[in-house]
């Protein structure tokens, strides 16, 4: 998954993570009706946040794996980390 992509990701999270926020301050639906459907939305909305969660963390975890590896490999060679310029 490339930067942009992640990036376009954690944007629609942060809508979606609004999107609910925004549900909760609402009135409190006054029928079966209006209920069911505040819910059933309530619902895609977070169903579709997980989905984006899922798939962040993966891409985190694979990430992770990937400094691991090479931090353990300039460790196990008994060269210094190489310092980030400022």
């Amino acid at each position: 998954m490339t930067r942009d992509e992640k990036l376009e990701l954690i944007q629609r999270l942060l809508g979606l993570k609004h999107k609910l926020k925004v549900l909760d301050s609402m009135k409190t639906p006054d029928t079966h009706e209006e209920l069911s459907t505040s819910l059933l939305s309530r619902w895609e909305l977070e169903d579709e946040l997980r989905a984006i969660e899922v798939l962040l963390d993966e891409e985190r975890s694979i990430n992770v794996k990937a400094k691991l590896a090479q931090v353990e490999a300039q460790f196990l060679s008994g060269k210094p980390m190489p310092k980030k310029k400022k």
